[in-house]
Order: C-alpha cells, then structure tokens, then sequence
C-alpha cells in the first residue's frame, strides 16, 4: 500500500510558520465545522500547535467541543454567501479546512447545498488570497451520481446527500483549472461513534478503493498534515486506518 503521509507532531509544529512564509499576509487555517465532532479536533490540534486557528459557525453554534482551544470567530451561515464571502475576507486565512459535512448532513437541502457553498468558498478565497482548500468528502460519493447502489434506492435523502457532496468535490477540482488556490480532497466512511480512542494509526492513501475506517481524531491529524504540503495540492486522497482489523 503506498502512503502519502503518516501523522508527524513536528509537521503540526511548523503550520504557522509555514503560513507566514507561504501566504504572505494570509495566516492560519479557518476550519468550516469547526465546532463539529471532526472540525472540533482540527481545532484543538492546530490550537495546541500554537497556529493561528479561525471557526467559521452558525450564530446558533455551541462551543463545548472545543473549550480549552485558543481561536477566533467569524459568524456565517453557508446558506449565505454575502456572509461567508464577508468573514472568509475579515479572516484572511492561509488555508481553509472545509468539514461542514461530517457529520452535519443536510439532507433536506436537496442535492445542490455542499455545491452552492463551495463554490462561494471558492470564490471568496480567490479574492481573499487564501492558498489552500481542504474538503472533507465522502467515500462513494462520486458513484452516486451515475448509479445508487441498491442499499440506497429507497433512501432519496442520502443519495441527495450524497451527490451533492460529489458535485462540491467537482467544483472545487475545476476551480483548480482559472484559481490560484490550490485543493486538497480528503474521502473517509465508516468513522466510529464518539468518543472514539485514536490509535495513531491512521494514513492518507492515493487507492480510493480501500475501505477502512477510522477515527476522526485520527482523520483530522492526518489531514493536517496536508496542510500548505504541495504533495497535497491537487490531490483527492483517502482517509484510512489499516491497524482497524474490521471496520466500524
């Protein structure tokens, strides 16, 4: 199996450093669902690194998931796209972390919400200078599209979840073809319910067909470790734990 990153501390230790060099006046990573079971973990590591971290949530969003972090707020609602264009320039991040759909499906927005928002993430972060995207997708998103397995033929909600999910991942790879802004994909399924022990264990792999589980502790260090990594950029990559024997 070749792997592309394994969890690395002294990664963590130089994001900010990185950030500085790399995005001129940009800093740090904003995290979309940043109070979230998985973008809660993004935060607190990232905050433990000493990075500069940003939260992008809801007027309506609690915090207790990330109580001890150092961070700042921008309000948005992504249905709004003056108002994510608006924090998305207040902030001014080095790079975004995109985790809205983990685990908060919005199934009942029909199948162009993940869709619509990407593409203003996109745009704002053109303007705002931002180097990297990150999104977290969904493994088997993309097969949605052409044919919902039979275990899903009569569950219409997640197959809308579902391609939507695949149509934000398409709009952020065609972004790549007239944006600055360099993307990074990141697939998992199958993470376990909280609380889940990490067991370090965790990889990114360029085979999207391995179909492991892992925890998200574990799925957000990795990923950041793709943070300003150009090995990463233009890269959809799958989030694993081969040390899980059987998947959650």
């Amino acid at each position: 199996m070749k792997l592309i990153s394994r969890l690395s501390v002294a990664l963590l230790l130089v994001f900010s450093v990185s950030a500085q060099a790399n995005a001129k006046e940009n800093q740090g990573v904003l995290v979309i669902g940043g109070t979230g079971n998985l973008g809660s973990y993004h935060v607190k590591q990232l905050s433990a690194a000493g990075e500069r971290v940003i939260v992008l949530a809801r007027s309506s969003s609690t915090y207790q998931r990330i109580e001890g972090s150092t961070y700042e707020v921008v309000i948005a609602d992504l249905r709004d796209a003056e108002a994510v264009t608006a924090a998305i320039m207040e902030a001014k991040p080095a790079v975004i972390i995109d985790a809205s759909n983990v685990p908060g499906i919005r199934m009942d927005d029909g199948d162009t919400f993940y869709w619509h928002s990407m593409r203003t993430l996109v745009a704002a972060a053109k303007d705002a200078g931002v180097t990297q995207i990150i999104r977290h997708s969904a493994r088997g998103a993309r097969e949605m599209l052409t044919q919902a397995p039979p275990t899903f033929r009569d569950e219409p909600r997640i197959i809308n979840y579902m391609r939507d999910v695949a149509r934000a991942e398409i709009a952020l790879e065609q972004s790549n073809t007239d944006s600055p802004v360099a993307y990074t994909i990141i697939r998992n399924s199958k993470l376990p319910p909280e609380p889940a022990e990490p067991t370090g264990g965790g990889v990114l792999s360029p085979d999207l067909t391995l179909d492991l589980g892992i925890t998200r502790s574990d799925l957000a260090r990795i990923t950041n470790t793709c943070i300003l990594n150009e090995a990463c950029y233009g890269q959809t990559l799958n989030g694993i734990d081969p040390t899980m024997e059987t998947a959650p």
